[in-house]
């Protein structure tokens, strides 16, 4: 795999587990490891932890789907570093560096209403998975320093562009706001009967449909009650930037039929103490779709959001141990996705 890798460029290798200190991370070194979400408890009664929210044509209509979920990511414990070839300018090379790590997304269905169950989304059925790299740029970055670059098995291909920052102290209502209601293309209300009506029909009176994001707020009140937030690390990245480039491709038929125009996504890995197996990551992610994306109808932008607070998993030392040693056996390296 080294080897393929050596055709790019400057050329790009593998950096193992017990070799991750020689390179640098910068704040991506926090979400090495294993993360999951389940349930959590809210108002002493379990909730799940992830919501999909999501509108998506039906008979007659649109029709506006609530889905509670759970999640597994997992950020390698194999790193890659790869260097880009700029220009030779005053007898100096400017040579960029790159470093990332691989990620893998898997979410299932926790919905056992019957509204579930006719839809297509029963319990534990998988609703999502992507694989793809996260990537920490040090040096002539254009401002941003995170980049994501995500494959999703629909057909689409994500590369969104963003920038790391730190807080300490702060309190649990740093969430902004976002809405779940669909707009025209020019920002207004679309004339559509019958859909405000499902906007305010309340699948589960636990989550605000209208604004997934308070109830990230909720869950973190719930863990903290009135405390502060100790220490944070953000990413924000977006796919739209008037200053840079990135975007989503989709295949011939989601480009025809729902466009995916924009994702806008923000990571908070909270650290709740000195010791990481205490930490949380909670993200925000909204998806722009477009239907229909052409013909005489009005095209409509219905946001796609997904909101989740995930624990890290405990590391399995003997388990780590033999995924190591068989990497070695077959000459791969450990947590590498096999493609």
């Amino acid at each position: 795999m080294t080897e393929q890798l050596n055709r790019f460029g400057m050329g790009a290798r593998f950096v193992s587990a017990n070799a991750l200190t020689e390179i640098e991370l910068g704040p991506l070194e926090q979400f090495v490891g294993d993360w999951e979400s389940d349930t959590i408890i809210i108002d002493k009664k379990p909730a799940a932890a992830g919501w999909n929210v999501i509108s998506v044509p039906g008979e007659g209509g649109f029709v506006f789907e609530v889905i509670p979920y759970k999640e597994e990511l997992h950020f390698s414990t194999v790193a890659v570093q790869a260097g880009n070839r700029g220009p030779f300018i005053n007898g100096k090379h400017f040579d960029q560096e790159i470093f990332g790590l691989f990620y893998e997304q898997q979410i299932k269905s926790l919905c056992d209403t019957d509204f579930c169950n006719k839809r297509g989304f029963a319990k534990d059925t998988v609703i999502h998975a992507e694989t793809g790299l996260m990537l920490y740029v040090t040096n002539l970055n254009g401002g941003y320093n995170i980049a994501r670059l995500g494959t999703i098995p629909h057909g689409n291909a994500v590369l969104a562009l963003g920038k790391s920052s730190t807080q300490s102290n702060i309190p649990t209502g740093f969430f902004p706001p976002i809405s779940s209601f669909a707009t025209n293309l020019d920002g207004s209300a679309p004339a559509i009967l019958g859909y405000d009506q499902q906007m305010k029909n309340i699948q589960f009176p636990v989550f605000p449909q209208a604004n997934p994001n308070a109830f990230l707020k909720t869950t973190l009140d719930s863990i903290f009650g009135n405390g502060l937030v100790p220490n944070m690390t953000t990413l924000d990245m977006s796919t739209n930037h008037p200053d840079a480039t990135g975007g989503i491709l989709n295949i011939p038929f989601i480009q025809t039929n729902v466009t995916a125009t924009k994702m806008n996504a923000t990571f908070w890995l909270i650290n709740r103490s000195k010791n990481k197996a205490d930490d949380l990551l909670q993200y925000s992610q909204t998806i722009n779709l477009v239907f229909p994306s052409s013909g005489t109808a009005t095209p409509i932008i219905w946001p796609h959001i997904t909101v989740n607070t995930l624990k890290r998993k405990p590391v399995v030392q003997a388990k780590t141990q033999a995924v190591s040693n068989m990497a070695q056996t077959h000459g791969g390296s450990d947590s590498v996705p096999q493609l």
